[in-house]
């Protein structure tokens, strides 16, 4: 399970409360600790072990410093301490299967990717699966004439496309990030050829994405999308596709904003069918 908030808030579950207490007791070490934070639970929700998650290590060559210890060693080794507070008798193995986040019904898959080299822990995709109703498809629906899609019809999915993790987005009143409250841009969308019984077209353009902040803010990317659709039948049988943008930054301790490249990838649900007549005809 995950938590994540501010020290302040009103309701900080009990081992939260306990982590910070302690982390927080140590005003030597402050500069020292990131903001993520593992703790360690017994059965019945006690706090045995906790440690910082992105614990700073001072490179060979400084004095006092020590040979850098990789995140996986450091990791490992914090958890081997928990097993030590830890009823062997309590602990059962447990294998969950990772596993990509599905729908029921007809949807998108949206993978967001913030290609930060300094944070390397934004680099890991953040995946989000966004259930569409027929009426979201039918903006896409087979273009017999190149046309104009506004990209604000795509904003159901379109909205998740923003950097994972970064906290400075986030409301002080209501403790909760940012959320995109617009999307713009004209997309084109134009026939690509065929295939057998496949029809293709392009969805291509600028998009803008802006959060519901009181200071506008919003950063912007290339869209392109490939549709696939039967001989006949102008719904979308499955869609693929990138979205490649910049994210602005502002660096406190540089006192400047730095241009991240922030990317996602697309994705239909359920996956197509092979035969792109029978997909249109279960719609």
């Amino acid at each position: 399970m995950s938590w994540h908030g501010h020290r302040d808030d009103p309701k900080l579950p009990k081992p939260v409360r306990e982590v910070w207490r302690r982390k927080f007791s140590n005003r030597r070490d402050k500069n020292r600790q990131s903001n993520v934070d593992l703790a360690v639970l017994d059965s019945k929700g006690e706090l045995v072990h906790w440690f910082d998650g992105f614990r700073r290590v001072e490179p060979q060559g400084f004095r006092g410093g020590q040979k850098r210890e990789s995140l996986g060693s450091y990791t490992e080794r914090e958890l081997q301490i928990a097993l030590l507070g830890l009823d062997p008798a309590e602990i059962r193995e447990k294998k969950n299967r990772l596993v990509l986040p599905g729908l029921e019904g007809p949807g998108i898959r949206v993978f967001v990717q913030l290609l930060d080299d300094r944070m390397r822990a934004y680099r890991a995709p953040v995946v989000e699966a966004v259930a569409l109703e027929k009426a979201d498809w039918k903006v896409l629906e087979y273009p017999r004439k190149k046309r104009t899609v506004d990209a604000g019809d795509l904003e159901k999915w379109l909205s998740q496309v923003y950097p994972p993790g970064v906290m400075e987005r986030t409301s002080q009143q209501t403790k909760k990030v940012y959320q995109i409250s617009k999307v713009e841009g004209s997309l084109t969308l134009e026939a690509a050829g065929s295939k057998g019984k496949t029809r293709y077209a392009i969805l291509s353009g600028q998009v803008k994405l802006t959060d519901e902040g009181p200071d506008d803010f919003s950063y912007e990317g290339k869209l392109e999308l490939v549709l696939t659709y039967g001989s006949s039948q102008a719904k979308v049988v499955s869609l693929k596709g990138v979205f490649d943008g910049i994210y602005p930054r502002y660096s406190r301790v540089q006192e400047r904003v730095r241009k991240i490249p922030l990317r996602a990838a697309f994705e239909s649900l359920p996956l197509a069918s092979a035969d792109p007549t029978a997909e249109n005809n279960r719609r």
